[in-house]
């Protein structure tokens, strides 16, 4: 695979660029810590790991909560199932999930949701640790406009689309990307259950659960894996996985070009079958194939199938979102080699 230079720099001194600028965001309380890493090159770590009871420098091996970057994995999911001619992504999405309340009134589709366009807002009425309460409120929440009207981020679109997945396939997510995704890209430490204490478990905030625990709220509180993410996993696992979609080698054609393929394009806003691909949002100097996502904790995924470039930064958040994720942004110029500004 060849990996795009950016500019005349060295992978070491791009690297190096990347590795200040998280030090500077980590001395500005922005960040505790970070992994940084591109595709077939080096990896960095800087700051801590945990700081509770005792601090513990950061590693490359260290493994985030990365939240909705887990989202990435429920669209794989279904990608797979549609290469395989077992879910049709222009479909009404009830025609897997009959027992919504939209019923066979729904024009909302698969990739709707995994566009989130489909006319869901983000409210969460499903918020509960009581199983039967958690599917009822699922099941009847209902769009707030017309699909394809407007673009709104909605972890119901993606709890839904899990629940196709796990439908369709008769498993768990958890066990549906391990054996589908993870286990045959070489990816051992990625899951979607919390694996509690360990040596490599990132302590993360809001709300600051101790490591190796489920941050986001219904994630904690459900017992089952959900489509919104919440998945734990390391550098070096999620550049596997994206140096696949560079690659295009394990899977059918059809799953790289459902999560490629931008289809909604609207106010800014442009999306593919579960990333993001919106051209303010992009890293300066990548193409306009770029898909990538990015989590509450502090994470971001970035590939560009153009240039052959992927990256990963992992961080543990612990000042204002937006200004972070405006900092993973930087951290994966320096990492391409784009002068900074």
């Amino acid at each position: 695979m060849v990996i795009s230079d950016g500019t005349a720099s060295s992978p070491e001194e791009r690297l190096e660029n990347a590795r200040r600028e998280a030090q500077t965001q980590i001395a500005s309380g922005l960040i505790q810590g970070a992994v940084i890493a591109v595709a077939g090159g080096p990896a960095a770590a800087a700051g801590l790991q945990c700081v509770h009871p005792a601090e513990k420098p950061m590693t490359v091996h260290s493994r985030f909560d990365i939240a909705s970057v887990g989202k990435v994995f429920t669209a794989a999911c279904c990608a797979l199932l549609a290469a395989d001619g077992e879910l049709e992504p222009d479909a009404p999405f009830t025609r897997y999930l009959p027992e919504h309340v939209l019923g066979k009134s729904c024009n909302i589709t698969v990739r709707d949701l995994a566009m989130h366009a489909g006319g869901f807002d983000n409210s969460k009425p499903y918020d509960s640790d009581d199983v039967e309460i958690f599917n009822r409120e699922l099941f009847g929440k209902r769009p707030v406009r017309p699909r394809l009207e407007a673009f709104e981020y909605a972890c119901s679109n993606f709890i839904l689309l899990g629940k196709i997945a796990e439908r369709i396939s008769g498993t768990d997510l958890d066990t549906l990307a391990r054996e589908r995704i993870w286990k045959p890209l070489g990816m051992d430490r990625t899951q979607w259950l919390p694996p509690g204490d360990g040596d490599d478990e990132v302590e993360h905030w809001f709300p600051n659960r101790p490591a190796g625990r489920h941050n986001d709220g219904t994630c904690y509180l459900c017992p089952f894996p959900l489509g919104s993410g919440s998945c734990f996993s390391t550098a070096r696992d999620l550049l596997l996985f994206a140096r696949d979609i560079l690659e295009r080698g394990r899977f059918p054609g059809a799953y790289y070009d459902l999560i490629t393929s931008c289809r909604f394009a609207k106010n800014g806003i442009r999306r593919s079958f579960g990333w993001d691909m919106t051209d303010s949002l992009r890293p300066r100097g990548l193409s306009a194939g770029t898909i990538f996502h990015s989590g509450w904790t502090g994470q971001t995924l970035c590939i560009d199938p153009a240039t052959k470039f992927a990256a990963v930064v992992l961080t543990s958040r612990t000042g204002d979102h937006e200004e972070a994720r405006a900092g993973r942004k930087r951290i994966i110029e320096a990492l391409y080699g784009t002068p900074p500004v």
